[in-house]
Protein backbone atom coordinates (compact mmCIF):
# COMPACT_ATOMS: atom_id res chain seq x y z
CA UNK A 1 0.00 0.00 0.00
CA UNK A 2 1.11 3.57 -0.67
CA UNK A 3 0.20 6.84 -0.15
CA UNK A 4 -0.32 9.90 -2.43
CA UNK A 5 -1.10 13.11 -2.25
CA UNK A 6 -2.99 14.50 -5.55
CA UNK A 7 -1.52 17.36 -7.40
CA UNK A 8 -4.69 17.82 -9.46
CA UNK A 9 -8.42 16.33 -9.66
CA UNK A 10 -7.54 12.36 -10.66
CA UNK A 11 -9.33 8.98 -10.77
CA UNK A 12 -8.68 7.13 -8.03
CA UNK A 13 -10.25 3.75 -7.71
CA UNK A 14 -12.68 4.99 -10.26
CA UNK A 15 -14.29 7.86 -8.51
CA UNK A 16 -13.08 11.47 -8.69
CA UNK A 17 -10.26 13.08 -5.64
CA UNK A 18 -9.10 16.33 -5.28
CA UNK A 19 -6.49 17.39 -3.79
CA UNK A 20 -7.76 19.23 -0.80
CA UNK A 21 -9.57 15.87 0.70
CA UNK A 22 -5.42 14.63 1.65
CA UNK A 23 -3.12 12.04 1.73
CA UNK A 24 -5.09 8.50 0.18
CA UNK A 25 -4.09 5.29 1.07
CA UNK A 26 -4.31 3.54 -2.07
CA UNK A 27 -2.21 -0.29 -3.64
CA UNK A 28 0.89 -0.15 -5.37
CA UNK A 29 -0.78 -0.71 -8.36
CA UNK A 30 -3.40 2.64 -8.53
CA UNK A 31 -0.86 4.48 -7.21
CA UNK A 32 1.58 3.56 -9.96
CA UNK A 33 -1.01 4.36 -12.50
CA UNK A 34 -2.19 7.57 -10.82
CA UNK A 35 1.71 8.95 -10.34
CA UNK A 36 2.57 7.56 -13.92
CA UNK A 37 -0.47 10.09 -15.09
CA UNK A 38 1.20 12.84 -13.26
CA UNK A 39 -1.59 12.79 -10.83
CA UNK A 40 0.10 12.73 -7.50
CA UNK A 41 3.22 12.08 -6.19
CA UNK A 42 3.96 9.24 -3.74
CA UNK A 43 4.58 10.38 0.10
CA UNK A 44 4.66 6.56 1.43
CA UNK A 45 8.24 7.88 3.16
CA UNK A 46 6.52 10.38 5.23
CA UNK A 47 4.74 7.83 7.47
CA UNK A 48 5.57 4.88 9.63
CA UNK A 49 5.06 1.18 8.53
CA UNK A 50 2.93 1.10 11.83
CA UNK A 51 0.52 3.93 10.23
CA UNK A 52 0.75 1.87 6.69
CA UNK A 53 -0.70 -1.12 8.56
CA UNK A 54 -3.55 0.90 10.53
CA UNK A 55 -4.86 3.30 7.68
CA UNK A 56 -7.83 2.03 5.63
CA UNK A 57 -7.22 1.37 2.12
CA UNK A 58 -9.31 4.26 -0.05
CA UNK A 59 -12.48 2.05 -1.30
CA UNK A 60 -15.22 2.58 -3.44
CA UNK A 61 -18.56 1.59 -0.64
CA UNK A 62 -21.83 3.25 -0.70
CA UNK A 63 -24.16 2.92 2.65
CA UNK A 64 -25.79 0.20 1.22
CA UNK A 65 -22.71 -2.20 0.51
CA UNK A 66 -21.91 -1.61 4.53
CA UNK A 67 -25.78 -2.51 5.63
CA UNK A 68 -26.06 1.23 6.81
CA UNK A 69 -29.04 0.98 9.39
CA UNK A 70 -30.45 4.40 7.89
CA UNK A 71 -31.05 3.34 5.03
CA UNK A 72 -34.38 1.60 4.39
CA UNK A 73 -34.77 -0.38 0.97
CA UNK A 74 -37.58 1.00 -1.45
CA UNK A 75 -40.64 0.05 -1.64
CA UNK A 76 -42.80 -1.47 -4.60
CA UNK A 77 -44.39 0.92 -6.77
CA UNK A 78 -47.46 -1.16 -6.34
CA UNK A 79 -47.07 -1.06 -2.41
CA UNK A 80 -46.94 2.18 -2.57
CA UNK A 81 -49.70 3.40 -4.31
CA UNK A 82 -51.92 1.31 -1.59
CA UNK A 83 -50.92 3.66 1.14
Amino acid sequence: MKFIKLTTAAHVNGVLRHPHEGVLHVSNEEAERVIENGGAIDVSDDFSDQQDEEAPAESITTDADRGAPNRRAAKPAAETAKE
